[in-house]
C-alpha cells in the first residue's frame, strides 16, 4: 500500500512539474516579443502625381481624405501632409493652439527635440486661407525641414520646382516662386511679417506677393495672381544670427501644366535681405517702392 501511495504521489508531482515547466517556457517566449504597441506613422504613397489634382468645390461639410483617417485617430491635431521631392521631407503636419508645443513634441505628442512640422497658429485650413505658413526644425541629423537649405542653390530649384501639401480634405501641388531670408525678430529694420493668412483685398494680397518676390534670391518665371493660394515653408538658417529661410509656393491651378520654365530662372543680383544681413556682411539694401 505504501509503495502504491508513493507511486501516485510521484506521478502527481511529475504532472505538476511538467505543467510548471510548460508555463515557464511560455513566459520566456513571451519575454522575447519586441512588438511596439505605439502606433507607427507610415508614409502614404501618393508622389509623384501623373497630373495636377482637381480642386473640387468645397462641400458644406468637408470630407476627410480616406488615407488620413487612421493618422487623425492617432492625433486629431493633424491637418495635412508635406512632401518635398528628393528629400526626407515627408511628414504629417499638425496645428496646435500655439507655435511652441510642436517645436518640442512629436506627432504622438511625446517630447522630442525634432518636433513635427506644424501650421502657423493664426491659420485655419477650414477657412480657406489664401496663405498658409508651415514651420519645421533645421537639424544636424538632416531631418524635418533641414533639406529646404538645398533650395539655396539655383540648380536644385531648377531640378525640383514643386512641392506637395495635402490638407485633410484636398490634395495640392505648389510651384515655388520665391526663396528668401527673413529675420527671426521683429526689431530688425527690414523685418516683414510674412505668415499672414488672409488679406483685405486683391491689392493687399499682391503687395504681399511683391514683398516675397523682392526678397527672393532667385527670379523665377512662376506667376502669381489674386486668386492663387500660397504655402510657405520655414526653417532656421545660420548665415547670420536668428535668421529664417522660407520657400514659397503657389498652388497649381485646375488644368494647369506641372511644367515650370526653370531655364528662365536666374539668380537675383540684389535681393532684399534683413538689415542684420547687411550689418554682418556689408552692402546696402536695394531701393524698392511698395
Amino acid at each position: 500500500m505504501n509503495k502504491l501511495v508513493k507511486r501516485v504521489v510521484l506521478f502527481l508531482i511529475s504532472i505538476v512539474l511538467i505543467i510548471a515547466g510548460a508555463f515557464c517556457v511560455v513566459l520566456y517566449l513571451s519575454s522575447l516579443d519586441t512588438t511596439d504597441d505605439d502606433p507607427v506613422i507610415e508614409t502614404p504613397e501618393f508622389w509623384p502625381p501623373e497630373e495636377p489634382p482637381e480642386r473640387p468645390e468645397k462641400p458644406t461639410e468637408p470630407v476627410m481624405l480616406s488615407r488620413f483617417i487612421e493618422y487623425h485617430e492617432q492625433n486629431d491635431d493633424l491637418i495635412g501632409w508635406i512632401r518635398v521631392p528628393n528629400t526626407v521631407i515627408d511628414y504629417p503636419v499638425v496645428h496646435g493652439s500655439d507655435n511652441y508645443f510642436y517645436l518640442h513634441n512629436d506627432f504622438l505628442r511625446k517630447p522630442s527635440k525634432e518636433g513635427v512640422p506644424f501650421l502657423d497658429m493664426g491659420a485655419d485650413i477650414l477657412e480657406n486661407n489664401q496663405s498658409l505658413s508651415l514651420y519645421g526644425h533645421y537639424l544636424k541629423s538632416g531631418k524635418m525641414f533641414t533639406a529646404l537649405h538645398k533650395y539655396k542653390a539655383l540648380d536644385y530649384y531648377r531640378s525640383y520646382p514643386l512641392f506637395q501639401f495635402d490638407t485633410l480634405y484636398e490634395e495640392g501641388l505648389f510651384k515655388i516662386f520665391s526663396v528668401f531670408y527673413m529675420a527671426g525678430n521683429r526689431t530688425d529694420k527690414l523685418f516683414y511679417y510674412y505668415p499672414v493668412s488672409s488679406f483685405e483685398d486683391d491689392e493687399a494680397f499682391m503687395r504681399h506677393v511683391k514683398q516675397l518676390r523682392v526678397r527672393s534670391i532667385f527670379n523665377t518665371t512662376v506667376d502669381v495672381v489674386p486668386d492663387d493660394q500660397l504655402v510657405l515653408l520655414t526653417c532656421c538658417t545660420y548665415e547670420v544670427d536668428n535668421l529664417r529661410l522660407i520657400v514659397a509656393g503657389r498652388r497649381i491651378r485646375p488644368g494647369e501644366s506641372l511644367a515650370v520654365d526653370t531655364d528662365g530662372a536666374s539668380v537675383n543680383p540684389q535681393p532684399l535681405y534683413p538689415q542684420k544681413w547687411y550689418d554682418a556682411k556689408g552692402g546696402a539694401p536695394p531701393e524698392i517702392i511698395f
